[in-house]
């Protein structure tokens, strides 16, 4: 059982992290209403569809702020209880900084869990929400793939201006080659003209450059090429930047569309490294609990807070440089996915357990 001292401290801790989550939230979404306004601009886009954007992302933006919420209302409640008096009268009863954040550690833990097991799914639909309208009037294209288990499924407008559905059980070098695929050509009333099935396909500039194929016009026997030249509009980058965002799928989802990426021959590193920052948030938020914890330690009641604040904001800014220099190490095979992400956490728990170590050293001196 919980000591009332225990629960008075939950009372606060939770108290605070409302305040500074509604305030981030709505900092948050006005701020994303003047980006996706910015977005919108000479695309005649109506409102009610950039509010409807703005609602649809907000989740997803608040989900990724979480750790942010949790440091500086851990930061806050601190100082409000020094400024009371309350927390330099625990501390000098005996107890030590450790015993002083178990609190807000199990409070903030099981919030953590909370958000990746019940929010994360469904931020993940809203964000599939908001995807698709973003795509349809602010970027203004069709999604060009879509992967499954079986393989791959790109569009694309050949340069004769049919449309064209692309079939590949298996794909190399990024969606670039194409193995045992089949390519179906529509005219613009969407009725079949002519089928190509071959063995492999690789996208150089703008065409493919398809091998051992069997080509099927309407109405004309099927003819055989070893070599043969399509053109597209497509590009590599095309291919990469459509498919699913990681964001759109939630973490009981993204081990298994990474299996089947891998296995089709994509570079799966974006979304393991979305997947594995999702799985160590809560422990991330529990070395920023014990990094502002540390940085309040020794602070008098008359002290002045403002370079506690700023202490904090530079603590913030040097974890999240750290955090996307490792995340593009780790997107670009510099170093394994999982060890890009845990570094970083790693660096959190060092440096927040130095700062303890040295400060009630500083205090027994």
């Amino acid at each position: 059982m919980f000591s009332k001292l225990n629960i008075y401290l939950f009372k606060n801790f939770i108290y605070t992290f409302l305040i500074v989550f509604i305030l981030f939230t709505m900092l948050l979404f006005f701020s994303d209403l003047i980006e996706q306004f910015r977005k919108a601009t000479n695309k005649e886009v109506p409102i009610k569809i950039i509010f409807k954007l703005t609602l649809l992302n907000a989740p997803s933006l608040s989900f990724s702020t979480l750790p942010i919420v949790v440091f500086f209302s851990t930061i806050l409640c601190y100082l409000k209880l020094i400024r009371s008096t309350e927390y330099i009268v625990m501390g000098n009863t005996g107890m030590s900084p450790f015993q002083l954040s178990k609190a807000p550690i199990i409070l903030f833990f099981t919030i953590g869990i909370a958000f990746v097991f019940i929010v994360n799914p469904i931020t993940a639909v809203f964000q599939k929400d908001f995807q698709e309208l973003d795509y349809k009037y602010i970027k203004r294209l069709d999604r060009l793939s879509s992967i499954s288990k079986n393989g791959i499924w790109l569009m694309q407008e050949s340069a004769q201006g049919l449309t064209n559905i692309i079939y590949a059980k298996n794909i190399k070098d990024n969606g670039s080659t194409l193995i045992d695929f089949m390519l179906l050509e529509y005219d613009d009333n969407n009725k079949l003209v002519g089928r190509i099935d071959g063995k492999t396909a690789k996208l150089i500039s703008d065409k493919w450059i398809m091998n051992d194929l069997l080509l099927t016009q309407k109405d004309e026997k099927p003819l055989f090429y070893p070599y043969y030249e399509y053109s597209t509009y497509l590009n590599k980058e095309d291919i990469k930047n459509s498919l699913s965002a990681p964001e759109m799928m939630s973490f009981l989802q993204l081990s298994n569309f990474i299996y089947i990426l891998e296995k089709l021959g994509y570079s799966a590193n974006d979304y393991k490294i979305y997947f594995y920052n999702i799985l160590l948030m809560p422990i991330i938020i529990v070395g920023f609990v014990i990094l502002a914890n540390s940085i309040v330690i020794g602070v008098k009641q008359n002290d002045k807070f403002a370079k506690i604040i700023i202490v904090s904001f530079l603590m913030m800014i040097i974890y999240y440089f750290c955090s996307s220099l490792m995340n593009t190490l780790g997107t670009n095979a510099k170093l394994p996915p999982f060890i890009s992400t845990l570094v970083t956490p790693i660096m959190l728990f060092s440096l927040a357990l130095t700062m303890i170590k040295y400060k009630t050293i500083r205090r027994k001196i």
